[in-house]
């Protein structure tokens, strides 16, 4: 079981342990008027063995999300299962809008300061996603970020001049790249 406030996930080896569990979870939160929300509940095949049982059928694991991530069954260099943690489409947008909605908010903020900013908002999204198997999915961020950025900057004036090769050549255009991985065992 691994639990974290309200939210949990519990894992059994046999299908029939899950649907017991959920059975009896269900009548124990009955006991004190509670119910397990629907959209949130299900018993799935995740694991080791459902990728190889899955291509027999054509179909592909599941996958669920868990406190920010993308739960998926994948493979590790040498072949064998790993579970990939890959931050999920959910969060990506949250912060993205965050960040949006900061630029459009501070567009008058001078760009050292606008970059000071940025690179403290984008390196606590690095260190709570810095997983293996999550630097591609955070490179995308940074590049949405960084074209938010052009575009609030090209809207403070009519006559903007802020093409790409300029910004890209400015040092107070850079922001930080995810580290490869933070979190190497987690």
């Amino acid at each position: 079981m691994t639990r974290f406030a309200d939210d949990f996930v519990v894992n059994f080896q046999y299908r029939r342990d899950a649907e017991e569990f959920q059975k009896n979870l269900t009548d124990r939160f009955g006991k004190f008027g509670l119910e397990l929300a629907e959209e949130k509940t299900r018993v799935m095949r995740f694991g080791r063995f459902v990728r190889g049982d899955m291509a027999k059928t054509g179909g592909k694991p599941d996958t669920f999300d868990f406190l920010g991530f993308q739960h998926v069954c994948g493979t590790d260099r040498g072949g064998k299962f790993a579970l990939v943690r890959i931050p999920c489409s959910k969060s990506r947008r949250k912060f993205l809008a965050k960040s949006k909605e900061w630029l459009k908010e501070h567009r008058h903020w001078k760009r050292q300061d606008q970059q000071k900013q940025l690179k403290r908002m984008l390196r606590g999204f690095y260190q709570y996603f810095g997983l293996n198997h999550c630097k591609p999915k955070l490179d995308g961020v940074r590049r949405e970020v960084e074209r938010q950025w052009a575009r609030t900057l090209r809207r403070r004036s009519q006559r903007h001049r802020l093409y790409w090769s300029y910004l890209k050549s400015q040092p107070w255009f850079e922001l930080p790249y995810a580290a490869s991985v933070l979190h190497a065992t987690v």
